[in-house]
């Protein structure tokens, strides 16, 4: 029996995706979870893992072509099964799908019996997911780049590299199309102010036992090259605060009159993706992690979003989001909630700062926080306790490591 892969939809707001690159030919055996081909949305460029075992018996939609969520875009099955008649020629996507990326590999035959390279093909030019995307977007010819990757592959770095020794533009006025991503966090976000009614808490939080605490773990754990930032201190607070009963509305969606409550806490982050743009993924089961394995799994994420290897579940799952800006120098800031998220906390800089000991004025360590909150779930109650659950846990930091 056949089985049908459809282009998947990677966060509420994905309406298609287009084709980068596949990554088995037609005849090619896959087994279920191992990756078919390429996609890039809005947010970012994904590998799609193939739904079940079997023989790639077709492929629906070509490299380069953009696809509606939810249609077909290739046939698994059996080693010579019959492909059902309705599939028997490719769809017609549209003009999107007759347009071809600027550099891809080169066009795979639609016979189970690849022919023969013939030496005037144009060579595949080995290129990452991220480093073709930042090309793309600044107009720069991978052709004239040279790649420092295993067997030539041009890197990101080998992008920017190459628009560095460029010589600049003149300073005439400019119009320039946006980025997929940059039009799609432009889309979230007005729809996000549009339609959820926010509103803010603030405070202020003492960190110097949490970054005394941090620096003891850091040494324990020294030989085993890991180390865990104040952001993995912020997010194993939130966790702990969102496991309470009292808190579940933090951890839902406002969905069609409805509220949601999630049984998970996937945690999503922020991650700066340099001049391209903001993605943000999720730490999945955050609910039972250690801060070892929060800071692992942090690390890990970040690394990923920025060579493009997240996953759809990563994208599409997040229940409650942080972001931080004190890397920047920043003190304090307001976020937007993330749809279909129902609050966001956004962390400035560790500061050094006046603070009241003892009936005392001392030096302390102060970090400002803003918690933004939908007001159609949450009362300004319950996210001043929840605030407040969060710098007790903080300023007591000895519970994120019990």
């Amino acid at each position: 029996m056949t089985t049908t892969l459809v282009m998947p939809q990677m966060g509420f707001d994905m309406k298609e995706g287009r084709i980068i690159r596949w990554l088995k030919k037609e005849g090619d055996l896959v087994t279920h979870g191992e990756e078919v081909l390429e996609i890039e949305t809005d947010k970012a460029i994904i590998s799609i893992p193939a739904n079940s075992t079997g023989t790639l018996l077709k492929i629906l939609a070509a490299e380069g072509s953009t696809v509606p969520v939810g249609n077909g875009i290739g046939v698994l099955g059996a080693a010579g099964e019959a492909i059902p008649s309705k599939f028997d020629s490719p769809p017609d996507f549209g003009e999107t799908a007759k347009k071809t990326l600027t550099v891809s590999t080169p066009a795979l035959p639609a016979s189970n019996n690849p022919q023969p390279t013939t030496p005037q093909e144009e060579p595949t030019i080995r290129v990452s997911p991220l480093a073709r995307r930042l090309a793309q977007e600044k107009g720069l010819d991978l052709n004239k780049i040279t790649g420092s990757g295993p067997k030539g592959r041009i890197t990101k770095q080998d992008v920017v590299n190459f628009e560095t020794n460029t010589p600049l533009l003149d300073n005439t006025p400019q119009i320039m199309e946006l980025s997929r991503m940059r039009l799609a966090i432009g889309q979230i976000t007005s729809l996000s102010k549009k339609e959820i009614p926010h509103f803010y808490i603030f405070s202020e939080i003492d960190m110097a036992e949490a970054l005394s605490l941090r620096k003891q773990v850091n040494h324990a754990q020294q030989a085993k090259n890991i180390r865990v930032s104040v952001n993995d201190l912020v997010i194993k607070a939130c966790a702990l605060a969102l496991r309470q009963s009292r808190f579940k509305d933090l951890n839902a969606s406002y969905m069609d009159g409805s509220l949601h409550i999630h049984a998970e806490i996937n945690i999503g982050i922020a991650i700066d993706l340099e001049d391209q743009g903001l993605v943000v993924p999720s730490i999945l089961d955050c609910k039972d992690r250690s801060l070892i394995e929060i800071a692992q799994a942090s690390k890990d994420l970040v690394n990923r979003a920025r060579n493009g290897q997240l996953r759809s579940e990563e994208f599409t799952g997040s229940t409650f989001g942080i972001t931080n800006l004190g890397m920047f120098n920043v003190d304090g800031f307001v976020a937007i909630i993330h749809p279909p998220n129902s609050a966001v906390l956004a962390v400035g800089q560790i500061q050094d700062r006046p603070v009241v000991r003892n009936g005392a004025i001392v030096v302390g360590q102060t970090m400002f926080t803003t918690l933004s909150l939908d007001h159609r779930v949450i009362d300004g109650t319950l996210g001043a306790r929840f605030l407040e659950e969060i710098k007790r846990l903080l300023e007591n930091p000895v519970s994120l490591i019990l």
